[in-house]
């Protein structure tokens, strides 16, 4: 920034005799911004940042935690700070324009973050820019301008002026509304909204809800509105959340692994509950279906626009529900955990038949409304499942995944229970499913590498003490490569070898946040760090150095 593109904007502006200073933007995504930013303002005043609001999604009006203070420390150096309403990754696809959430999260960025601009990504379907992923019975394609006017108008509304009444507010988006839809009438409903804009505002709370009790990441890894597996609802950890999400992107709560834990511990709970969540978005979604049912009859212009957000308070509901049915079965999974009551995992039966049957009615209400629900269609996107090669980006590619979950966990209970009668214990049941461990592949190295079998007390680097005390029982018998630990830090690592046949190298990450060694692959900063599967978890407890 300091060496070549100041330099750069310099030489343009001498070559043109300029003597002022056009701004220049840096963004805070993937860099020490702070650090940068104090480096470059000695050499270049009119520098602007921008960082992003609830980083790739929209899960909150309550940002707090790590990645709040850095938008006050950026906000602190004195220039203009840019909040960035990024990609949307929980917004896909379907129809999301909450005047009273927007304008809440707005007043959060100037209130918590102290930022005083907006850059504003499209709603929906970026990565597709100009068109939505609606699918129009002629084959043709719905412009993201169009479809998503009211998202632009109420960010625009309220980054100019976020402080109005909101009595004021509701009268003004019940006009608004009512003008593009020709509504005959307007219902008289307790909370002053019509229709329309109360099915807006009751769903605007479904996703970011979810999202920030339930998720693992707020960027375009996981597609939310396509579900969850109820192993990633379990145990979180093992899908790698991403660091400073849960602590940053909504209020203090808690996850289900650990409200359960709490449970059985008879500790006090705090926060935001993940069950209570679960009440409040299903109940979100039955008030804006019903509001928006209510207006259907009373709708005179844009009727096929009416008539697909009308669809799309549907598919909110019905998501809810399946997910929320979800929950309750993952809970049941939890308690079998603590308690090992077969009796809780038979409970989740019925529970996951219940999500199920929700979801294939969202099937219904996208197989032929819907293209895709996430736009950036690549192996990028891990979250429910790969979506390697432009797969799994639609609910009926989903329900084959989900409806194997329920077989397996049918097969699971019956397992258990069989050997349960047979006057075993459930852990010898799961027990006599051996771990096998790897088989070291044959490979000719070159002269020089030293290999080590690993074992306990086995010298993994040649300058340290440390030494080998717990592995994984998968790598009984591998070779490991014994490196010099001062040279990978100056040099790097290259390996070398030789093989008949295609083989696969393991690659371990340490779990901690300093900088000895590589960092584990972000696909939330990476887009190329699952080019080759790096990104995928084979063993999230493979070995510990002491």
């Amino acid at each position: 920034f300091t060496k070549t593109i100041i330099p750069g904007v310099k030489d343009g502006l001498k070559a043109l005799g300029r003597t002022d200073e056009p701004p220049i933007l840096l963004r805070a995504h993937d860099t020490d911004c702070e650090m940068v930013m104090k480096a470059a303002l000695p050499l270049y005043h009119n520098l602007y940042t921008m960082h992003k609001y609830n980083g790739e999604s929209l899960t909150t009006y309550q940002p707090r935690g790590p990645w709040s203070q850095m938008h006050r420390d950026l906000a602190a150096l004195g220039t203009t700070h840019i909040e960035n309403v990024h990609v949307l990754a929980n917004l896909e696809p379907w129809r999301w324009s909450s005047p009273d959430f927007i304008q809440k999260a707005v007043q959060a960025m100037h209130n918590i973050h102290h930022a005083n601009a907006l850059h504003l990504y499209p709603q929906a379907s970026y990565w597709d820019w100009p068109y939505t992923a609606d699918k129009l019975p002629n084959g043709g394609r719905e412009y993201q301008l169009d479809r998503d006017w009211m998202w632009y108008k109420a960010w625009a509304r309220y980054a100019w002026d976020c402080h109005r009444d909101r009595k004021d507010e509701i009268k003004y988006w019940n006009k608004v509304l009512s003008d593009y839809y020709g509504l005959k009438d307007t219902l008289n409903i307790s909370s002053g909204r019509n229709g329309i804009l109360a099915a807006y505002e009751e769903s605007g709370e479904i996703a970011p809800k979810l999202l920030r009790r339930f998720g693992i990441t707020e960027g375009n890894r996981q597609t939310l509105l396509l579900g969850m597996k109820i192993s990633q609802l379990v145990n979180p950890y093992k899908y790698t959340i991403y660091p400073g999400f849960y602590e940053s992107c909504g209020p203090v709560g808690e996850k289900l692994i650990e409200y359960v834990e709490k449970e059985w511990k008879h500790q006090p709970h705090f926060g935001e509950l993940p069950l209570d969540i679960v009440d409040q978005t299903e109940a979100h979604g039955d008030r804006a279906v019903a509001d928006i049912d209510a207006e259907a009859s009373l709708v005179t212009r844009h009727q096929d626009e009416f008539r697909r957000l009308q669809n799309d308070m549907h598919c909110y509901r019905d998501f809810a529900y399946s997910f929320g049915w979800k929950v309750k079965a993952a809970q049941c999974v939890l308690n079998y955990k603590w308690g090992k009551d077969i009796k809780e995992l038979e409970k989740a039966v019925p529970l996951l038949e219940k999500s199920q049957e929700y979801y294939r009615k969202l099937v219904d209400l996208t197989k032929d409304t819907y293209l895709y629900a996430n736009s950036m269609q690549t192996a990028q996107r891990r979250i429910p499942v790969g979506g390697d090669n432009g797969k799994m980006k639609h609910w009926s590619e989903l329900l084959p995944v989900y409806e194997q979950e329920l077989t397996s966990l049918k097969k699971n209970v019956k397992m258990l229970k069989e050997q349960e009668k047979k006057g075993g214990n459930h852990s010898e049941a799961v027990s006599n499913d051996k771990i096998r461990p790897l088989h070291p592949a044959d490979v000719i190295l070159p002269a020089g590498y030293k290999t080590v079998v690993l074992k306990k007390g086995a010298h993994l680097f040649s300058d340290l003490d440390s030494v080998v005390t717990e592995y994984a029982p998968e790598l009984e018998g591998m070779k490991a490569y014994v490196f010099n630990s001062n040279s990978q830090r100056e040099n790097g690592t290259k390996i070398e070898f030789t093989s008949q046949k295609p083989v696969h190298l393991l690659v371990g990450y340490f779990r901690d946040d300093q900088i000895k060694y590589a960092a584990a692959p972000k696909l939330e900063i990476d887009a190329s760090a699952n080019d080759y599967g790096q990104a995928e978890p084979q063993l999230t407890s493979a070995l510990r150095i002491e």
